[in-house]
């Protein structure tokens, strides 16, 4: 009974530090998200209701495209574009411009995402 008592109050404080570690994340996200100015062409749903001629509406990014294909398109769009990636070249066409390319972290980059998963 103890050892299981002692089992669950680990397994409460690891899921806390793991908690406010992603807040942590999140928080860093949504400062380098405008910061860096990602808020002038994009908006997350209502949040930052951006002109949508500017750059497609983040909100759900993750459930229309993979976090591979975001992470590389985000590194370097232009380069997407250039290789006929079909949905970078939609992207080009509709909004008639290339998103800048970012020179941050990895560990930045993944704080941005996050940021962006937790926008329900």
């Amino acid at each position: 009974m103890k050892k299981t008592l002692m089992l669950l109050a680990m397994t409460s404080v690891l899921g806390s530090v793991d908690a406010f570690a992603n807040g942590k994340k999140i928080a860093n996200g949504k400062f380098l998200f405008e910061d860096w100015g990602c808020k002038s062409c994009h908006s997350i749903g209502t949040q930052y209701n951006q002109d949508p001629t500017k750059g497609p509406d983040l909100k759900g990014v993750f459930k229309r495209r993979n976090s591979d294909w975001v992470k590389k398109f985000t590194k370097d769009p232009q380069a997407m574009i250039d290789s006929g990636d079909k949905d970078a070249v939609e992207m080009f066409k509709k909004y008639n411009t290339v998103m800048k390319k970012f020179k941050m972290s990895e560990d930045e980059w993944n704080d941005i995402f996050e940021f962006l998963k937790s926008q329900k």
